[in-house]
């Protein structure tokens, strides 16, 4: 069955949260961001079986990839490239120009994954993760700053 992807709910949005919170562990921080008026929270499916989430923020000529997720039993198979596929169509749906996403300077795979997509690297959000209470290390690197990659939709 392919994967389909779509708006979610407000009632699903409580669905995409647990696999939301591999992007980032403060559920209340996501809950509220999916409440904001300028982002919607897209969910990816197969059939009834939830294996992505997503949320982007609209500005009034680029998106940002606030979130995004795949369940961890369907990593590594082409859901995250299927659901950056029609989430870049859902930005030029609206006229959008451009779309960013940022991942933390220690997230090796994430800055492979992005590079394989298409986007470019943009700029960094030095500091980004000093909200973070205690040191956090990831593949052996400690997390500091965003890195914000760009997919120009031209």
């Amino acid at each position: 069955m392919p994967m389909q992807l779509r708006q979610a709910t407000p009632d699903e949005r409580t669905k995409c949260l647990s696999l939301l919170h591999d992007a980032d562990e403060d559920d209340a921080r996501t809950l509220m961001t999916m409440a904001d008026p300028a982002c919607t929270t897209y969910l990816a499916a197969e059939g009834d079986h939830l294996i992505g989430a997503a949320v982007l923020r609209w500005d009034q000529h680029e998106a940002e990839i606030v979130y995004i997720a795949v369940a961890a039993d369907r990593r590594g198979q082409g859901v995250g490239k299927q659901m950056i596929v029609a989430l870049m169509a859902e930005a030029r749906s609206r006229g959008m120009r451009a779309v960013l996403v940022g991942t933390a300077n220690s997230s090796i795979g994430n800055i492979a994954f992005y590079q394989k997509c298409g986007f470019r690297m943009d700029h960094i959000r030095r500091d980004y993760f000093s909200y973070l209470t205690q040191p956090v290390i990831e593949d052996g690197i400690p997390i500091r700053d965003m890195i914000v990659f760009r997919l120009a939709l031209d």
